[in-house]
C-alpha cells in the first residue's frame, strides 16, 4: 500500500526555498513522487496522512557523534567480553531515542572497540531500531594523544598505516584522525599537534585506495594546515581556520564539520558534574575563535556539514543537540535554509549517500521529518518533530 502525506510546505534539502503546499507520495521505502497541493483523502488504495500548518523537512544527519555517550558514563570500557557486551546493549537501547528525536542517520567518531559493528548489522536487518550508522571504528591517535577512550594508539607512520588497515577490515566508512589536542582530554592544549606529516599521509593512503574518507580532528591552525597537506577529506571543529587555509579547504574540496555548540556549553556552562574545570577553562580560550573561524568559511563558499560532536552527558545524542547546533550556526549568519540542507543533502553528499538519502525527490529513501512550524521562523523547531519517517516506515515521535 502506498502512503500519501499533505503538508503545507516542503523544505527538500538542497538549499532551495520551501514549495507551498504539497504532498509527497511513498511506496514501501522510497518517494514515488513529489507533487503539489494536497491529495484527496479519497486517493485509492493509500493511506493518507494530513499535516496542518506543517512543513516536511528530509530526515536529519549528524555527521559527528560519538554513540559511547549511551553508555550511561561509562566510556573506558576496554575490549574484554563484559564490557563490550554492556556497550553493545546500551547503544541498542539507546538508539531508539536518537532516531524517534528526528536523526535517521549518523556518523560516529570514534568508538571504544569493534561492538559497534554489530549494532550497525543488527540495525541494517531491522532486528534494531536506530539511526542508519555510518562508522569510523576506533579512532587513531598517537601515544598520549587526544581522545584516549575512543582511539587505537599508533606511533610512526607504519603503525598509523597498519592501524587505518584494521579499522576498514573491521568494517569503517570512515577513518578518523585526532591531528591535535582538544579541550576534552586532560593534560593537553587545544594547540598541541599530535601526528607527524607521515602518519596522517600513511593513514589516508590506506583509506583513499579503499574507497574511504577520512576526518581529522583539528583544534588548531598548523594541525589543519597538516591534515589537508595529508589529503583529509572533512576538517572536524576547524578552531582556527586563517585565509589561507580557507583558501586550501576550496581548493581541495574539504568539509567543513564544526561543532559550535559542543564548545560554547563547554565555554559556558559554569561548573557542572559532567565537565571537568579542564574543559571549561580550554573551551572558555576557544570557543569565539571557533566561531569566527565557521563565519570566515561560510562567507569563503566551504562546504559546511551539520554536526554536534554529541556524547558527552552535558550534550547527548539527538534531535536537541542538533536543533542548539543549527540554531548556532544561523545566528552567526547561515540562512535557515541553508543550515536545514547542511544537516540533510549536504551532510548527505559528504557522506556520499546522497543519491539515497538527504533530499526529498522520487527514488530517494523515504527518511522524512514533519515539523509543526517553518522552521525558517524558529529552526530549533526540528527539536519538536510532528512524525518520523524511516525507510518508509512511521518510527516516532
Amino acid at each position: 500500500m502506498r502512503t500519501v502525506i499533505n503538508v503545507s510546505a516542503i523544505i527538500d534539502g538542497t538549499g532551495a526555498e520551501p514549495t507551498p503546499p504539497a504532498h509527497v507520495v511513498i511506496e514501501g521505502d522510497r518517494i514515488v513522487a513529489v507533487d503539489p497541493g494536497t491529495a484527496s483523502s479519497a486517493a485509492r488504495d493509500a493511506r493518507v496522512l494530513t499535516y496542518e500548518r506543517s512543513t516536511l523537512v528530509p530526515g536529519l544527519i549528524d555527521c559527528h557523534v560519538h554513540l559511547a555517550g549511551l553508555h550511561g558514563g561509562a566510556w573506558n570500557s576496554g575490549e574484554s567480553p563484559e564490557p563490550v557486551a554492556h556497550d553493545t546493549v546500551s547503544v541498542v537501547t539507546g538508539l531508539a531515542g536518537v532516531l524517534r528525536s528526528g536523526i535517521t542517520t549518523v556518523r560516529d567518531c570514534g568508538y571504544p572497540h569493534h561492538g559497534i559493528y554489530a549494532v550497525r548489522r543488527a540495525q541494517e536487518e531491522g532486528r534494531v531500531c536506530g539511526p542508519r550508522l555510518l562508522l569510523s571504528g576506533r579512532a587513531l591517535r598517537a601515544s598520549g594523544g587526544h581522545g584516549q577512550s575512543i582511539s587505537v594508539t599508533a606511533d610512526g607512520a607504519d603503525e598509523f598505516r597498519r592501524a587505518a588497515r584494521r579499522e576498514l577490515s573491521a568494517g569503517a566508512d570512515w577513518i578518523k584522525l585526532m591531528v591535535t589536542g582538544g579541550t576534552a582530554s586532560p593534560g593537553e592544549q587545544v594547540s598541541d599537534v599530535q601526528v607527524t606529516p607521515e602518519e596522517a599521509a600513511a593513514a589516508v593512503g590506506a583509506a583513499h585506495p579503499r574507497g574511504r574518507q577520512v576526518s581529522a580532528h583539528c583544534s588548531n591552525l598548523a594541525g589543519t594546515h597538516l591534515a589537508l597537506d595529508a589529503g583529509v577529506d572533512s576538517v572536524e571543529h576547524g578552531i582556527e581556520l586563517d585565509d589561507d587555509v580557507v583558501r586550501k579547504m576550496l581548493a581541495r574540496q574539504a568539509w567543513l564539520v564544526p561543532s559550535l555548540l559542543c564548545t560554547r556549553v563547554e565555554a559556558e556552562s559554569g561548573p557542572h558534574p559532567g565537565i571537568p574545570e579542564y574543559v571549561r577553562r580550554k573551551a572558555a580560550e576557544i570557543y569565539r575563535l571557533q566561531e569566527d573561524s565557521f563565519r570566515r568559511a561560510l562567507a569563503a563558499g566551504v562546504r559546511i556539514a551539520a554536526a554536534t560532536d554529541s556524547g558527552p552527558s552535558y550534550l547527548p545524542p539527538g534531535g536537541r543537540a542538533l536543533a542548539g547546533e543549527l540554531e548556532t550556526m544561523t545566528r552567526l549568519g547561515m540562512d535557515p535554509v541553508a543550515a536545514i540542507a547542511a544537516a540533510t543533502g549536504r551532510a548527505a553528499e559528504m557522506l556520499r549517500i546522497d543519491g539515497d538519502v538527504g533530499t526529498i525527490a522520487p527514488g530517494r529513501i523515504a527518511d522524512l521529518v514533519v515539523l509543526p512550524q517553518d522552521p525558517r521562523d524558529d529552526v530549533r523547531v526540528i527539536e519538536r518533530p510532528v512524525a518520523v519517517f524511516q525507510a518508509g516506515r512511521e518510527v516516532g515521535p
